[in-house]
């Protein structure tokens, strides 16, 4: 009875690890952090801490926020801290496409003044 067990428990390690190597390369989220740089209908560039710049496509499925708010296109605007979720796809001739996914959108910092007195 406890070989049996034995059993099925490495069978069952075995293939939950190949289903998560699958799932690991193709078509897996990626997050990326920064300011945005370029903002157009379908196209938007984040430029990151290091200032590398990521061009990234927009297309109507891709869901923006800022907090918890749903927000438009529209509200992205050239300077807006965001974390961008892409998926990478190759298109027919090979290149590697990175669809966003989301955007979430930084929330506004509060400016405080301190007067001395």
């Amino acid at each position: 009875m406890n070989r049996w067990f034995l059993y099925f428990g490495v069978v069952g390690l075995l293939f939950s690890a190949q289903s998560r190597v699958a799932q690991a390369h193709e078509g897996h989220a990626h997050k990326v952090m920064g300011t945005v740089a370029t903002v157009h209908e379908s196209h938007l560039e984040v430029k990151d801490k290091d200032g590398k710049l990521s061009a990234h496509v927009l297309d109507s499925r891709t869901k923006i926020r800022r907090g918890k708010v749903i927000a438009k296109m529209t509200d992205l605007k050239v300077g807006d801290r965001v974390v961008v979720t892409t998926i990478e796809t190759k298109d027919k001739a090979g290149t590697v496409v990175k669809t966003v996914t989301h955007v979430d959108i930084g929330a506004a910092v509060a400016v405080t003044t301190t007067t001395k007195q």
